[in-house]
C-alpha cells in the first residue's frame, strides 16, 4: 500500500522542521502542533528513528504519546505497518534503543517486529528470538535486561523455550511463571491443564522446590491434584502438617472445579482438614460463575458439620442456595428453636469481603421478600439484627411483604431501617429502568403517607423516627439529589417539608448534623438556620460541630447552609459569636478558588454588626470630618 498525499505532505513538513529548527525543545513544541494530524501515528516508522537519533531524552514523551505501529486508512480501517517494509529504518532504531537500555521502547519495537498482519504476535518467532538473545547474554545483568525487553503482556511461552531459559539460568523463574500458557476452563474443561514435566523436573533437579510447586499449582490437571491430596491424606497423620502441605498444592486458575477433590478429602480426614477447606472455600464454590456446591452441602449435612454447611450456603455465588438453606431451617420441625436460631445466625451477614487501602467491597445474599416476611413472623429479633444486611432493599429488589409485616407487627425499628433505603430510590423515565424501579418508588410514596400521618399526630415522635431513618442512610448513597426530590415523595417529606418538626427534639437535630450522608448533614444545617428561637438556641449548642463545615471540602450549597446555621448560633451569646468569627476568619484564608467568599464575608459582617466589641482595630468605623476652624 503506497503513501497517501496526506502522509507525503506530513513527511515533508517533518523534514522541514528537522532541518530549520536547531533547538530540540522548540522542535518538540512545533511537533506537538502536528499531533491532531491523522497521518502522524501511521508514520512512526519515519519520524520515530529521526527524533530518537536526534535527542532521546527530549523527545521521549512525544514518542511515548504518539508511538503507533498501525496505520489508519479509509473507513476507519486499521492495519499494522509491516516491519520488513521499513526494516532499513526500524532495525537500527531497535539496536540503538537496546544499546541505550530503553526498555519501554525496545519492548514496543520488538512487539512490532514480531507482529503478524493484520494484528497479533508471531509467537514462535518471538520465542525463538527470546531464547537466542537470552543465550547470547553473558552476564546475569544482561540476561535480566533481555527478559525485561521481551516482557510483553500477551506473550505466552511454550515448554521447550521455558526449559531452555531455565536451564541457562534458573533466575528467570518469575518471568516464566508470568508467561505460562493461559487456560480458561469455560465449559466442561474444554481446555485441559497440562503440566510441563520437563521444566518441573529441571526445577526439582536444581533444588528449586518453590518454582516446582508454583508450576504445579498453575498447571497440574485436577485429577492429578485430587490423587495427590488423597495420597497425602492417607500418609500424613499430623493435621497441622497436612493442612500446610495442602495449602502449597492448592490449584491456581479460573473456574476450576475443585468441589469433588474437596469432598474426597473431607471423606478421608473429616475435620482434620477443615482449616484448609474453610480457607479455600471461596475458590471452590465462590466466584462470578455458578459453581454448584450440592455435593459438599450434602456431605456437610450428613456429617453434621453445620458450620461448613452454613459457610457453603453463604459463600456460594448463587443466592438460591442461601435462600433454600433459610427455608429448610424454617420448615424443619425436628429442630428446636435454639438449634434453628443458632444455624440461622451462622447463615446471616456478609458472604465475601474484599478490602484494600481506602476502599472495601462486600457481597451479601439478599433474602427473598416472602421468606424474609416468614422469618420476621417467627424471629423478628434476627431480622432486626444479624439478617439486617440480607433484608435491606437494594436498587434492583425491594421488600414490600417484609415492610407490610413489620408495619402490622408495629416493628418501628425495622420499618425505619427499610425506609432509610427506600428514601434513596428515584424514578427513571427510561423504559428499561422505569419498570424495575416503579415498585420501590411506589413503596416510598406509601411510606411518605404513613410518616406524614405520624408528623401530623405527634411532631416529636415524627422527629425521632425521621432522624432514625435519615441517619441510617449510608455515605454516598444519594446521587442526583434534585431528581430524587422530584420523584420520591418520602425524600421530599423528610428533606424539605418537615424542617420545623425536627426542632421539637434537639437530639434528633444533633443526629442529623453528625450523620454519615452529606445531604442529611445539610438538612441538619438548614434546620438550625431557621428563624426560630429554638433553632438559635440549638445552633449555639452545636456551634463547635457546625464550625467544621467552614474548613471541610464541601460543595457550595452545603457550606451556605452551614453558614446560615452559624449566623443563627452567633446571635445567642458573645462567646459563641467569638468562636464562629475566629473560624470564619480562618476559612477566609483558604486557597480554594471555588469557596463562597462573598457569603463568608457576609457572615463575618453580620457577627461584627451584632457584636461590635469583636471588631479589630482595622474593622472599626472611621468617620472623617472637618473641624469648625478649618471650614
Amino acid at each position: 500500500m503506497g503513501l497517501s498525499s496526506a502522509e507525503k505532505r506530513l513527511m515533508k513538513t517533518i523534514d522541514e522542521l528537522l532541518a530549520q529548527q536547531p533547538h530540540d525543545t522548540r522542535l518538540r513544541d512545533h511537533l506537538e502542533g502536528l499531533r491532531r494530524d491523522q497521518a502522524l501515528p501511521g508514520l512512526t516508522w519515519y519520524w520515530g528513528p529521526l527524533l530518537h537519533a536526534r535527542n532521546p531524552a527530549v523527545f521521549r514523551e512525544f514518542l511515548e504519546r504518539h508511538f503507533c505501529e498501525f496505520r489508519f486508512g479509509a473507513l476507519a480501517s486499521v492495519r499494522r505497518v509491516a516491519w520488513k517494509t521499513h526494516a532499513d529504518r526500524l532495525e537500527p532504531w531497535l539496536s540503538r534503543a537496546r544499546a541505550n537500555r530503553e526498555t519501554w521502547l525496545s519492548r514496543r519495537l520488538l512487539r512490532w517486529k514480531f507482529g503478524k498482519l493484520p494484528y497479533g504476535v508471531d509467537e514462535p518467532a518471538f520465542r525463538k528470538a527470546l531464547a537466542a538473545d537470552y543465550a547470547a547474554a553473558r552476564t546475569p545483568a544482561a540476561q535480566a535486561i533481555v527478559l525485561e525487553e521481551y516482557d510483553d503482556t500477551w506473550f505466552e511461552l511454550d515448554e521447550p523455550t521455558a526449559t531452555a531459559l531455565y536451564t541457562h539460568n534458573p533466575a528467570c523463574a518469575s518471568f516464566l511463571l508470568k508467561h505460562l500458557t493461559r487456560t480458561f476452563a469455560l465449559i466442561a474443561d474444554r481446555e485441559k491443564r497440562v503440566t510441563w514435566r520437563g521444566l518441573h523436573d529441571c526445577a526439582l533437579k536444581a533444588g528449586d522446590e518453590a518454582f516446582a510447586l508454583a508450576l504445579y499449582r498453575r498447571q497440574a490437571p485436577l485429577r492429578d491434584w485430587q490423587r495427590d491430596i488423597e495420597r497425602l491424606a492417607r500418609e500424613i497423620e499430623d493435621p497441622a502438617a497436612l493442612n500446610a502441605r495442602l495449602r502449597v498444592l492448592h490449584p491456581e486458575g479460573w473456574n476450576l472445579k475443585l468441589a469433588p477433590g474437596m469432598a474426597a478429602l473431607l471423606e478421608l480426614r473429616g475435620r482434620d482438614v477443615m482449616p484448609y477447606v474453610r480457607e479455600k472455600l471461596a475458590s471452590v464454590v465462590g466466584g462470578w460463575l455458578d459453581r454448584k456446591p450440592d455435593d459438599l452441602l450434602a456431605l456437610a449435612r450428613r456429617r453434621g458439620w453445620w458450620d461448613l454447611w452454613a459457610a457453603l450456603a453463604r459463600v456460594t455465588s448463587n443466592p438460591s442456595y442461601f435462600n433454600r438453606a433459610v427455608a429448610e431451617l424454617l420448615d424443619d420441625r425436628a429442630l428446636t428453636d435454639r438449634e434453628r436460631i443458632e444455624r440461622l445466625r451462622a447463615l446471616a451477614g456478609v458472604s465475601r469481603e474484599w478490602s484494600w487501602p481506602g476502599i472495601g467491597l462486600a457481597r451479601i445474599h439478599a433474602l427473598e421478600d416472602d421468606l424474609a416476611a416468614r422469618l420476621h413472623e417467627r424471629y423478628p429479633e434476627l431480622v432486626r439484627g444479624p439478617f439486617r444486611p440480607n433484608v435491606a432493599p437494594t436498587w434492583w429488589q425491594g421488600g414490600p411483604k417484609l415492610l407490610a409485616a413489620a408495619q402490622q407487627a408495629g416493628d418501628d425499628v425495622l420499618v425505619d431501617m427499610l425506609a432509610s433505603r427506600y428514601v434513596t430510590r428515584m424514578r427513571y423515565d427510561f423504559p428499561g429502568f422505569q419498570a424495575r424501579f416503579s415498585e420501590t418508588v411506589k413503596t416510598a410514596e406509601e411510606l411518605a403517607i404513613r410518616y406524614q400521618a405520624v408528623r401530623d399526630a405527634d411532631a416529636a415522635r415524627f422527629a425521632r423516627r425521621a432522624a432514625n431513618v435519615l441517619t441510617q442512610i449510608p455515605s454516598y448513597a444519594i446521587e442526583r439529589f434534585p431528581r430524587l426530590l422530584r420523584t420520591n415523595g418520602l425524600a421530599r417529606l423528610l428533606f424539605v417539608r418537615s424542617a420545623s418538626a425536627f426542632l421539637s427534639v434537639p437530639e434528633a437535630v444533633r443526629d442529623l448534623v453528625e450523620a454519615d450522608e452529606i445531604h442529611v448533614q445539610m438538612l441538619g444545617y438548614r434546620v438550625l438556620a431557621q428563624d426560630d428561637p429554638r433553632a438559635r438556641r440549638l445552633a449555639a449548642e452545636l456551634a463547635e460541630i457546625v464550625q467544621g463545615a467552614l474548613l471541610r471540602p464541601l460543595r457550595r450549597g452545603t457550606r451556605l447552609a452551614a453558614m446560615g446555621a452559624l449566623a443563627n448560633a452567633a446571635r445567642a451569646d458573645l462567646e459563641t459569636a467569638r468562636g464562629v468569627l475566629r473560624r470564619a476568619r480562618q476559612a477566609l484564608r483558604l486557597s480554594d478558588r471555588h469557596y463562597p467568599r462573598e457569603e463568608l464575608a457576609g457572615l463575618i459582617a453580620q457577627i461584627l454588626a451584632l457584636w461590635p466589641t469583636l471588631r479589630s482595630t482595622r474593622e472599626h468605623i472611621v468617620i472623617y470630618r472637618l473641624e469648625e476652624a478649618q471650614r
